[in-house]
Protein backbone atom coordinates (compact mmCIF):
# COMPACT_ATOMS: atom_id res chain seq x y z
CA UNK A 1 0.00 0.00 0.00
CA UNK A 2 1.39 3.23 -0.76
CA UNK A 3 1.30 6.54 1.16
CA UNK A 4 -0.07 9.14 -1.02
CA UNK A 5 1.43 12.50 -0.11
CA UNK A 6 -0.26 15.82 0.28
CA UNK A 7 0.13 18.18 -2.65
CA UNK A 8 2.10 21.13 -2.11
CA UNK A 9 -1.14 23.24 -3.10
CA UNK A 10 -3.09 22.48 0.60
CA UNK A 11 -1.05 25.10 2.54
CA UNK A 12 -1.90 27.80 0.69
CA UNK A 13 -5.36 26.59 0.27
CA UNK A 14 -5.83 26.82 3.83
CA UNK A 15 -3.93 29.92 4.35
CA UNK A 16 -5.81 31.48 1.72
CA UNK A 17 -9.40 30.49 3.87
CA UNK A 18 -7.78 32.01 6.98
CA UNK A 19 -7.09 35.04 5.50
CA UNK A 20 -10.35 35.78 4.04
CA UNK A 21 -12.24 34.92 7.01
CA UNK A 22 -9.90 37.32 9.12
CA UNK A 23 -10.62 40.27 7.00
CA UNK A 24 -14.24 39.77 6.70
CA UNK A 25 -14.49 39.59 10.40
CA UNK A 26 -12.40 43.11 10.51
CA UNK A 27 -14.74 44.14 7.92
CA UNK A 28 -17.86 43.56 10.07
CA UNK A 29 -15.82 44.90 12.85
CA UNK A 30 -15.19 47.78 11.58
CA UNK A 31 -19.14 48.29 9.83
CA UNK A 32 -20.68 47.84 13.01
CA UNK A 33 -18.54 50.34 14.72
CA UNK A 34 -19.17 53.03 11.65
CA UNK A 35 -22.93 52.09 11.83
CA UNK A 36 -23.06 52.68 15.97
CA UNK A 37 -21.01 56.16 15.23
CA UNK A 38 -23.38 57.33 12.39
CA UNK A 39 -26.43 56.04 14.95
CA UNK A 40 -24.96 58.14 18.15
CA UNK A 41 -24.91 61.40 15.90
CA UNK A 42 -28.40 60.80 14.36
CA UNK A 43 -29.87 60.58 18.10
CA UNK A 44 -30.71 63.50 19.56
CA UNK A 45 -29.59 64.90 22.98
CA UNK A 46 -31.29 64.34 25.90
CA UNK A 47 -32.87 67.66 27.67
CA UNK A 48 -31.11 68.55 30.97
CA UNK A 49 -32.82 69.01 34.36
CA UNK A 50 -32.10 72.89 33.41
CA UNK A 51 -35.21 75.01 33.31
CA UNK A 52 -35.18 76.63 29.71
CA UNK A 53 -34.48 80.79 29.47
CA UNK A 54 -37.58 81.58 27.74
CA UNK A 55 -37.02 84.55 25.46
CA UNK A 56 -39.60 87.34 24.77
CA UNK A 57 -40.12 87.41 21.05
CA UNK A 58 -39.40 91.22 19.86
CA UNK A 59 -42.02 93.16 17.80
CA UNK A 60 -40.24 94.28 14.65
CA UNK A 61 -42.45 96.93 12.93
CA UNK A 62 -41.71 97.54 9.44
CA UNK A 63 -41.95 101.24 8.08
CA UNK A 64 -43.50 100.83 4.65
CA UNK A 65 -41.60 102.21 2.11
CA UNK A 66 -41.37 105.84 1.37
CA UNK A 67 -42.44 107.14 -2.12
CA UNK A 68 -39.70 108.74 -3.62
CA UNK A 69 -42.02 109.74 -6.84
CA UNK A 70 -42.50 113.55 -6.76
CA UNK A 71 -46.57 112.63 -7.22
CA UNK A 72 -46.73 110.45 -3.82
CA UNK A 73 -44.93 112.86 -2.35
CA UNK A 74 -47.78 115.80 -3.08
CA UNK A 75 -50.87 113.27 -2.37
CA UNK A 76 -48.68 112.40 1.30
CA UNK A 77 -48.17 116.07 1.64
CA UNK A 78 -52.32 116.86 1.13
CA UNK A 79 -53.36 114.07 3.06
CA UNK A 80 -51.34 115.39 6.37
CA UNK A 81 -52.64 118.82 5.06
CA UNK A 82 -55.94 117.55 5.40
CA UNK A 83 -55.43 115.41 8.94
CA UNK A 84 -53.67 118.75 10.40
CA UNK A 85 -57.04 121.03 9.23
CA UNK A 86 -59.22 118.79 11.08
CA UNK A 87 -57.38 118.48 13.85
CA UNK A 88 -57.49 122.07 14.32
CA UNK A 89 -61.12 122.33 13.38
CA UNK A 90 -61.42 119.93 16.12
CA UNK A 91 -58.90 121.95 18.61
CA UNK A 92 -61.36 125.34 17.66
CA UNK A 93 -63.87 123.45 18.87
CA UNK A 94 -63.28 122.10 22.03
CA UNK A 95 -61.51 126.00 22.63
CA UNK A 96 -65.09 127.42 21.26
CA UNK A 97 -67.18 125.18 23.74
CA UNK A 98 -65.12 125.72 26.71
CA UNK A 99 -65.07 129.63 26.30
CA UNK A 100 -68.95 129.53 26.11
CA UNK A 101 -68.96 127.35 29.12
CA UNK A 102 -67.02 129.84 30.97
CA UNK A 103 -68.60 132.93 30.04
CA UNK A 104 -72.13 131.08 30.52
CA UNK A 105 -71.18 130.37 34.53
CA UNK A 106 -69.82 133.70 34.89
CA UNK A 107 -72.90 135.48 33.41
CA UNK A 108 -74.89 132.96 35.97
CA UNK A 109 -72.93 133.78 39.04
CA UNK A 110 -73.16 137.80 37.96
CA UNK A 111 -76.88 137.46 37.58
CA UNK A 112 -76.77 136.04 41.30
CA UNK A 113 -74.86 138.60 42.42
CA UNK A 114 -77.22 140.85 41.58
CA UNK A 115 -80.39 139.39 42.45
CA UNK A 116 -79.10 138.97 45.67
CA UNK A 117 -78.55 142.77 46.42
CA UNK A 118 -81.97 144.11 44.64
CA UNK A 119 -83.69 141.71 47.37
CA UNK A 120 -80.92 143.28 50.01
CA UNK A 121 -82.24 146.88 48.85
CA UNK A 122 -85.93 145.97 48.36
CA UNK A 123 -85.83 144.79 52.33
CA UNK A 124 -83.41 147.31 54.07
CA UNK A 125 -81.47 145.41 55.07
CA UNK A 126 -77.35 145.05 54.57
CA UNK A 127 -75.46 144.16 51.89
CA UNK A 128 -72.93 141.67 54.08
CA UNK A 129 -70.40 140.01 51.90
CA UNK A 130 -72.54 140.94 48.68
CA UNK A 131 -70.57 144.17 48.81
CA UNK A 132 -67.09 142.56 47.89
CA UNK A 133 -68.90 140.14 45.40
CA UNK A 134 -69.70 143.45 44.28
CA UNK A 135 -66.86 144.76 43.76
CA UNK A 136 -65.07 141.86 42.42
CA UNK A 137 -68.03 141.47 39.37
CA UNK A 138 -68.73 145.03 38.67
CA UNK A 139 -66.26 147.40 39.89
CA UNK A 140 -64.31 148.06 36.97
CA UNK A 141 -66.80 147.81 34.57
CA UNK A 142 -69.71 149.52 36.10
CA UNK A 143 -68.12 151.71 39.75
CA UNK A 144 -70.70 154.24 39.74
CA UNK A 145 -73.35 151.96 39.93
CA UNK A 146 -71.51 149.47 42.42
CA UNK A 147 -70.79 152.59 44.55
CA UNK A 148 -74.83 153.59 44.75
CA UNK A 149 -75.83 150.29 45.79
CA UNK A 150 -73.50 149.72 48.56
CA UNK A 151 -74.66 153.30 49.84
CA UNK A 152 -77.56 152.38 49.94
CA UNK A 153 -77.18 149.49 51.44
CA UNK A 154 -75.81 151.06 54.20
CA UNK A 155 -78.74 153.51 54.13
CA UNK A 156 -81.33 151.88 53.26
CA UNK A 157 -84.71 153.33 52.02
CA UNK A 158 -87.89 151.21 51.25
CA UNK A 159 -91.14 151.95 49.54
CA UNK A 160 -92.47 151.78 52.89
CA UNK A 161 -90.34 154.68 54.30
CA UNK A 162 -91.88 156.78 51.40
CA UNK A 163 -94.92 155.83 52.32
CA UNK A 164 -94.43 156.73 56.18
CA UNK A 165 -93.16 159.86 55.23
CA UNK A 166 -95.25 160.93 52.69
CA UNK A 167 -98.22 160.84 55.97
CA UNK A 168 -96.18 163.37 57.93
CA UNK A 169 -96.06 165.98 55.58
CA UNK A 170 -99.06 165.11 53.74
CA UNK A 171 -101.15 168.31 55.50
CA UNK A 172 -98.19 170.65 54.11
CA UNK A 173 -97.96 169.20 50.93
CA UNK A 174 -101.65 169.84 50.34
CA UNK A 175 -102.27 173.50 52.15
CA UNK A 176 -98.86 175.20 50.71
CA UNK A 177 -95.62 176.87 52.73
CA UNK A 178 -96.98 177.79 55.88
CA UNK A 179 -95.67 181.25 55.54
CA UNK A 180 -98.51 182.06 54.38
CA UNK A 181 -100.45 182.42 57.15
CA UNK A 182 -103.75 180.53 57.58
CA UNK A 183 -105.70 182.95 55.30
CA UNK A 184 -103.02 181.85 52.42
CA UNK A 185 -103.80 178.22 53.12
CA UNK A 186 -107.95 178.70 53.02
CA UNK A 187 -107.46 180.43 50.18
CA UNK A 188 -106.08 177.96 48.69
CA UNK A 189 -108.49 175.40 50.02
CA UNK A 190 -111.12 177.06 48.54
CA UNK A 191 -109.86 177.41 45.07
CA UNK A 192 -108.98 173.74 45.43
CA UNK A 193 -113.30 173.01 45.86
CA UNK A 194 -113.97 174.11 42.52
CA UNK A 195 -111.51 173.20 40.02
CA UNK A 196 -112.19 172.50 36.40
CA UNK A 197 -110.31 169.90 33.93
CA UNK A 198 -110.22 168.27 31.10
CA UNK A 199 -112.15 164.76 31.66
CA UNK A 200 -109.64 162.39 31.17
CA UNK A 201 -107.18 164.36 33.21
CA UNK A 202 -106.03 163.47 36.43
CA UNK A 203 -107.47 165.52 39.07
CA UNK A 204 -105.69 168.19 40.08
CA UNK A 205 -106.86 168.65 43.56
CA UNK A 206 -104.56 168.07 46.26
CA UNK A 207 -106.59 165.75 47.62
CA UNK A 208 -106.51 163.48 45.01
CA UNK A 209 -103.27 163.91 44.18
CA UNK A 210 -102.24 162.37 47.76
CA UNK A 211 -104.30 159.87 47.09
CA UNK A 212 -103.03 158.90 43.64
CA UNK A 213 -99.06 159.72 45.08
CA UNK A 214 -100.48 156.42 47.77
CA UNK A 215 -101.37 154.28 44.83
CA UNK A 216 -97.77 155.03 43.05
CA UNK A 217 -96.25 153.61 45.75
CA UNK A 218 -98.14 151.09 46.56
CA UNK A 219 -97.75 149.81 43.38
CA UNK A 220 -93.90 150.27 43.09
CA UNK A 221 -94.45 153.39 41.28
CA UNK A 222 -91.80 155.64 42.92
CA UNK A 223 -91.27 157.98 39.77
CA UNK A 224 -94.62 158.74 39.06
CA UNK A 225 -94.90 159.33 42.82
CA UNK A 226 -92.45 161.91 42.67
CA UNK A 227 -93.96 163.85 39.97
CA UNK A 228 -97.16 164.33 41.81
CA UNK A 229 -95.63 165.13 44.88
CA UNK A 230 -94.11 167.86 42.46
CA UNK A 231 -97.38 169.33 41.12
CA UNK A 232 -99.09 169.85 44.82
CA UNK A 233 -99.15 172.82 46.93
CA UNK A 234 -96.59 172.21 49.14
CA UNK A 235 -93.82 170.65 47.46
CA UNK A 236 -90.90 173.16 48.18
CA UNK A 237 -91.50 171.79 51.06
CA UNK A 238 -91.13 168.02 51.09
CA UNK A 239 -86.99 168.63 49.85
CA UNK A 240 -86.34 165.85 51.84
CA UNK A 241 -88.86 163.58 51.07
CA UNK A 242 -87.81 164.12 47.35
CA UNK A 243 -84.22 163.41 47.82
CA UNK A 244 -84.76 160.18 49.52
CA UNK A 245 -87.09 159.27 46.48
CA UNK A 246 -85.21 160.21 44.12
CA UNK A 247 -81.75 157.91 46.18
CA UNK A 248 -85.05 155.04 45.84
CA UNK A 249 -85.02 155.45 41.82
CA UNK A 250 -80.88 155.97 40.71
CA UNK A 251 -80.47 152.42 43.39
CA UNK A 252 -83.22 150.63 40.90
CA UNK A 253 -81.54 151.83 37.71
CA UNK A 254 -78.23 150.91 38.98
CA UNK A 255 -79.39 147.83 39.93
CA UNK A 256 -81.01 147.23 36.85
CA UNK A 257 -78.06 147.96 34.75
CA UNK A 258 -75.36 145.62 36.68
CA UNK A 259 -78.97 143.18 35.79
CA UNK A 260 -78.01 143.81 32.27
CA UNK A 261 -74.62 143.99 32.45
CA UNK A 262 -74.45 140.13 33.80
CA UNK A 263 -77.32 139.35 31.28
CA UNK A 264 -74.94 140.35 28.32
CA UNK A 265 -71.92 138.75 30.50
CA UNK A 266 -69.85 141.99 31.22
CA UNK A 267 -69.42 140.95 34.84
CA UNK A 268 -66.00 140.16 35.45
CA UNK A 269 -64.47 136.97 36.64
CA UNK A 270 -63.89 136.35 40.50
CA UNK A 271 -60.39 137.18 41.58
CA UNK A 272 -59.38 133.76 42.24
CA UNK A 273 -60.62 132.50 38.71
CA UNK A 274 -58.80 135.52 37.01
CA UNK A 275 -55.60 134.60 38.68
Amino acid sequence: MTDIAPSPSQPARQLTLTATAGIALVTFVIGLLIAGAIFWRMTPAQPTSQPETVVPATKVIVAPPVASDPASLSARQQMLAAELSALEQRTAAVTGEAANSYGNATRAEGMMIAFAARRAIDRGSSLGYIEQQLRDRFGTTRPNEVAAIIDAGRHPITVEDLRLGLDQIGSQLALGPAGDGWGGSFVRMLGSLVVIHPRNAPSPVPGERLARIRRFLAQGQVEAAVEEVKRLPGAAQSKAWLDGAQRYIATRQALDTLEAAALQGNAAAPAAVRG
